[in-house]
């Protein structure tokens, strides 16, 4: 039986009962604002805001963590590559022909904040909203049904491969097979023996999505209804309002110069 890592976990917190339409926007406004500044003094704070926004929520933060800890490679290439890159500033270290700017060590750190915010906004989406809402939400904010499902059944088929992926270790394991042992070469070889169940399985659970969806008229032109009706509240629209003043804060601060290093 495979594993289950269900992205949705049930609550009644405020952010639960935000609607899914606004939460989808306030993922773009991350998005926007984690693209227009790039001082980690800017970025960071947004981080960090994110996550308190979670905490009182109620949001899981094992799940969030487990989320962002597939990110550490990526942050720490980030942490020490844009640093030995990008060289305006102040040297603050060499080591021989290799050497740190103070402004290339803050670029680096406020890339590694982009790219936490731009991911730990998504997850906090979908840890609070059912894949039912989010096809609501995305249909409701213009997005074609065929587009808006695909793009919610990606979301709800990453954590089904990845118990499939689970169970499949947990099977060669139990067949002495330890792929956190011998040298990188040997671990390389040894994954072959979990990836390809795993792609198999994939392409199964793939055929059967398909006859599903086929099954339940995916490809009709016909006008499509749906039981459940969303509808703003009002701290709905006191959100929407806080987006658009954030937004406008944002912008003014970046056009004049703020937030931004400049070389």
């Amino acid at each position: 039986m495979a594993l289950q890592f269900e992205l949705y976990t049930p609550g009644s917190s405020f952010l639960y009962r935000l609607d899914p339409r606004v939460k989808v926007l306030g993922v773009l406004v991350i998005f926007a604002i984690s693209v227009i500044f790039t001082h980690p003094l800017f970025l960071g704070p947004f981080f960090f805001a994110i996550l308190l926004i979670d905490i009182l929520g109620g949001v899981p933060l094992g799940k969030v963590a487990l989320l962002l800890k597939s990110l550490a490679l990526l942050v720490i290439i980030s942490l020490v590559m844009w640093p030995l890159l990008y060289h305006p500033g102040t040297e603050i270290l060499r080591y021989g022909p290799i050497y740190v700017t103070d402004i290339g060590l803050a670029y680096g750190v406020g890339m590694a904040f982009r790219i936490l915010n731009m991911v730990i906004a998504p997850i906090s989406l979908m840890l609070t909203t059912t894949q039912r809402d989010f096809i609501l939400a995305l249909r409701g904010l213009g997005l074609p049904h065929k587009g808006a499902f695909a793009l919610a059944t990606t979301f709800r088929f990453v954590p089904t491969v990845v118990g499939v992926g689970q169970t499949i270790i947990e099977a060669q394991k139990s067949r002495g097979l330890d792929v956190n042992q011998g040298r990188i070469t040997t671990r390389m070889r040894k994954y072959s023996a979990i990836l390809g169940p795993l792609i198999i399985s994939s392409l199964r659970l793939a055929q059967q999505l398909a006859l599903a969806v086929e099954s339940k008229g995916l490809g009709s032109t016909a006008k499509r209804t749906s039981i459940r009706r969303l509808q703003l509240t009002r701290m709905d629209y006191a959100v929407l309002g806080g987006y658009v003043v954030l937004l406008v804060l944002v912008i003014l601060l970046r056009l004049r110069g703020v937030g931004a290093f400049h070389v």
